[in-house]
């Protein structure tokens, strides 16, 4: 049975990835408005409703190969963090993590890129990042207690945009990096009483 339950997941891994590169293909050939999800369905070789079952948010979710619940990801990355590693950084390693950083890789500028000047696809990404507001605030407020419920929200609110300024300069990593090391100074993150 449970090499059934393997088989089947990793049968499912397959179609998604296939279904993710056909997206890819075609949207960087063509432009993400000049292709339907038949085309891409078509392509991948599987039926159109295997497409919406592997990809319900439709067209624009198919830019990205897994779906995940990010705010309980981020939230698990913070609370699994080492002792000595923050909540900031624990923010900032797992964002490392989540967008095609490496600006060497040509593919992942195009996709960059594509993702950027499409404003349905920058609106998603974004959106998957500043839906964890509440739950970063939270998990921010167990390690900070002593401050203030509405400076933690902002802190938390600006964290979440970082993603959407870093991803669209030259160096994202880089950009990352010099962003959150700001935000940590700012913030009072960078201080021995932490």
């Amino acid at each position: 049975m449970a090499g059934g339950t393997g088989l089947r997941e990793r049968k499912r891994a397959r179609t998604r990835r296939a279904l993710n590169e056909a997206a890819l293909r075609l949207f960087l050939a063509r432009g993400f408005d000049d292709v339907t999800v038949a085309e891409i369905a078509e392509e991948a070789d599987v039926a159109l409703t295997t497409l919406f079952s592997y990809f319900p948010a439709g067209k624009v979710a198919l830019v990205f190969e897994q779906e995940e619940d990010r705010a309980a990801a981020l939230m698990q990355a913070i609370r699994d963090r080492p002792a000595e590693t923050d909540p900031l950084q624990a923010v900032h390693a797992f964002m490392e993590t989540r967008l095609p950083f490496d600006t060497e890789d040509a593919h992942s500028r195009d996709v960059l890129n594509l993702i950027y000047t499409t404003p349905q696809l920058r609106a998603y990404v974004r959106a998957k990042w500043t839906d964890c507001e509440d739950e970063l605030t939270s998990v921010l407020a167990e390690a900070r207690p002593d401050v203030e419920d509405t400076s933690l929200r902002a802190l938390a609110r600006f964290a979440l945009e970082i993603p959407d300024v870093a991803a669209r300069e030259e160096s994202p990593r880089e950009t990352l990096a010099t962003v959150f090391a700001n935000l940590r100074r700012g913030w009072g993150y960078d201080t021995d009483e932490l």
